[in-house]
């Protein structure tokens, strides 16, 4: 009987990922081979890999693709570089730095519906207040219909995400700076490093797990990236911000090509299992 407990206590967790994430994954897998469509099962077919090539051949795919590699590298640079700046600013304990950090976290717990019509009625082109903002400093040649520019739509949207975001950036980088012992800038000090010095040999090096952490957050937040794109844009214009996840809505809601959207499924599983091993190997490398 003791040989058998240790596995009761694991049996609960194992049925649970089991039933809700192994079985659904498997299904997902089958289904991204078959052309079914809707619910009846008895019009699912084999294709092979015909939906991989269907998905591979679309142009809206590979424009999703190049907009996700775009947002999440801007994503990423703009994240870390205020988050970290913020933090900066923070740990020196300057008057309103409190206030600072409430108002640069309150969007991270704020729905992303809020965020969303909120950067909609910024972006409005007739009432907005960034158009109302650059008339009443006499740039009215800057002003435009915003979300509906194929230029600027998506830089729109990576504002309105990096100002959702980067309040929980500042956190990982609070967390990563509190693991630093004081000894070191002490140290470091006496051997006549001035400020900048300690930052770049010290406090930037250090903070590697938050970084990395970041990355991994920005990486896999964008492949996942759907709520705030499609309440603004829906994708548009013309495709300008589609993105995986709004591409594979459209197949599977609104086409209910499920065939289709369960290739895509697999392939930004495949995609986000890679990323995240490349992130642990690097931090165990480091560690």
């Amino acid at each position: 009987m003791k040989k058998v407990t240790p596995y009761l206590y694991i049996l609960p967790c194992f049925l649970t990922v089991t039933v809700f994430l192994l079985i659904p994954v498997l299904y997902n897998i089958t289904v991204s081979f078959t052309d079914f469509k809707g619910i009846d099962l008895s019009n699912m077919t084999w294709n092979g890999i015909g939906n991989y090539k269907t998905l591979f051949a679309d142009p809206n795919f590979r424009t999703a693709i190049k907009n996700t590699v775009i947002f999440m590298a801007l994503t990423i640079v703009f994240q870390v570089g205020i988050s970290l700046v913020m933090t900066i600013f923070l740990e020196r304990g300057l008057i309103g730095s409190r206030l600072f950090e409430v108002i640069f976290f309150v969007p991270s717990v704020l729905s992303s519906v809020i965020i969303a019509y909120t950067f909609n009625q910024i972006y409005e082109p007739n009432f907005g207040f960034l158009n109302s903002f650059l008339g009443a400093v006499g740039l009215k040649s800057l002003q435009h219909i915003w979300l509906s520019d194929m230029r600027l739509a998506l830089y729109c949207i990576l504002a309105a995400n990096v100002y959702q975001w980067t309040g929980m950036g500042i956190i990982y980088y609070r967390a990563g700076l509190a693991n630093i012992s004081h000894d070191v800038y002490e140290s470091a000090t006496i051997d006549g490093a001035g400020y900048w010095q300690r930052f770049r040999y010290i406090t930037f090096p250090l903070l590697k797990p938050a970084h990395l952490t970041m990355v991994l957050m920005g990486t896999i937040g964008t492949l996942k990236f759907f709520d705030l794109v499609y309440i603004m844009t829906q994708g548009g214009p013309a495709g300008a911000t589609e993105f995986p996840m709004t591409y594979l809505y459209k197949r599977f809601s609104l086409e209910a090509n499920n065939g289709l959207a369960s290739a895509l499924a697999v392939v930004i599983l495949v995609i986000a299992f890679v990323i995240s091993a490349l992130q642990v190997k690097l931090f165990n490398r480091d560690e």
